[in-house]
């Protein structure tokens, strides 16, 4: 395959999702129910769907897997496009446990001070590109391309291209954590196949040479709770939502920056602060964010929210309601920097977090801080593929 070609089989198509999906892709419907919801506070049934808004009870759904599991909704999904299974498919077991403590461990032993700076200079290198009055495609052009690079560096994989990179990931991640139509399947399956034999070749090279490497890849391999399938399976399923996660974010913060001058201005005069911009990061992502929802499945009789749950229901933790909760968020129509990072659920939260948060955490700020720094003199509107920002153009000062 040719240095920028991709396999047109693995591709996400660039269309509408259907109701209910949409509301991913709406700033304003996911705003409009998030609203409701954290202004009636108690569940809403519908159907065989229990919604909850209030941040406590989003915290108890997403950390008592003994009652509302995570198996049923992702296991399956999970396990097919990676070739085998990963922590996020996986409720708390010995294997769990064994297998997040390998990818932990390995995570904590990368330079990620080094990620950073690369990071840096990748996105002012892109900035730099565009005149003065030009325009960059915030989400093709720019976060997507960053992160990729970001992953790779990570990982210790770059794919056949970087095209073919990008497209295996969000293929792999629409499915893995979306719809489940047999085009979306088939895609990602077939995208999961292509990634496996990247990490498997990358693998037994190093193993070759004796060399491990000071990425996720060469530290995993360095350990002795995992053979060389269990490395592939943690790298191939952490990195899933590495590169349209970020995009995702960054686009939905700056589109919301682009309409709202006065905001936009006053974020940018925090772009040095790196803790603040992270701040204003997680409070924008309120007010649209990554995923308004995370579904479990209740596996045993309990109660929540004055609500009884039998077997067999899904319980939807509402997280942008979560996040709109007086409770946990005094005040939260204001957009307040200061709050503490450890409310958002943004990026999943109790015990399947997102593993790459620690990444996020300095990428997104710096990819939106970057664009402030050169001034946004205008946003368009995101096209969309599936649920993922395709592209989003920006007029830069």
């Amino acid at each position: 395959m040719g240095n920028d070609q991709v396999d047109p089989e693995i591709v996400t198509p660039v269309e509408a999702l259907p109701f209910p999906f949409r509301l991913i892709t709406s700033a304003w419907l996911t705003g409009l129910v998030a609203r409701l919801l954290a202004w009636r506070r108690k569940p809403v049934k519908l159907g065989g769907i229990v919604l909850f808004p209030r941040h406590s009870d989003c915290l108890t759904i997403l950390s008592r897997d003994e009652y509302f599991s995570l198996e049923p909704v992702y296991k399956a999904k999970l396990t097919a496009v990676n070739e085998g299974p990963f922590i996020l498919g996986m409720d708390r077991s010995p294997i769990h446990a064994r297998e997040r403590k390998a990818l932990y461990d390995a995570l904590n032993a990368v330079d990620l001070e080094w990620l950073r700076s690369e990071a840096q200079a990748d996105l002012a290198s892109r900035l730099a590109a565009i005149p003065s009055g030009g325009e960059i495609d915030v989400v093709g052009g720019y976060a997507r391309l960053v992160a990729a690079a970001t992953s790779q560096r990570l990982f210790g994989i770059n794919g056949s291209n970087d095209s073919m990179f990008m497209e295996a990931t969000r293929s792999i991640f629409g499915y893995s954590f979306g719809g489940d139509d047999k085009k979306s399947r088939d895609r990602a399956v077939k995208a999961g196949h292509y990634m496996a034999r990247w990490f498997r070749d990358e693998i037994a090279r190093r193993r070759a040479a004796g060399t491990f490497g000071e990425d996720m890849m060469g530290r995993l391999m360095e350990q002795a709770e995992l053979d060389d399938d269990g490395v592939r399976r943690t790298l191939g399923g952490m990195l899933v939502g590495s590169v349209d996660t970020t995009a995702t974010c960054v686009a939905k913060i700056v589109r919301t920056l682009g309409k709202d001058g006065a905001l936009a201005a006053q974020v940018r005069s925090d772009v040095d602060d790196p803790e603040r911009m992270d701040g204003w990061c997680n409070e924008l992502l309120r007010r649209w964010p990554h995923n308004p929802f995370i579904p479990r499945k209740v596996i045993r009789e309990t109660e929540l929210g004055g609500r009884a749950l039998k077997p067999g229901q899904s319980a939807f933790a509402m997280t942008q309601a979560a996040m709109l909760d007086p409770d946990a968020f005094p005040e939260p129509a204001k957009l307040r920097p200061d709050r503490d990072p450890n409310l958002y659920m943004h990026l999943g939260h109790g015990i399947h977090p997102c593993a790459g948060l620690v990444v996020n955490r300095f990428q997104i700020p710096l990819l939106v801080g970057g664009l402030l720094r050169r001034g946004l003199a205008g946003v368009g509107p995101i096209k969309w593929a599936a649920a993922f920002p395709h592209r989003m153009m920006a007029r830069l000062g």
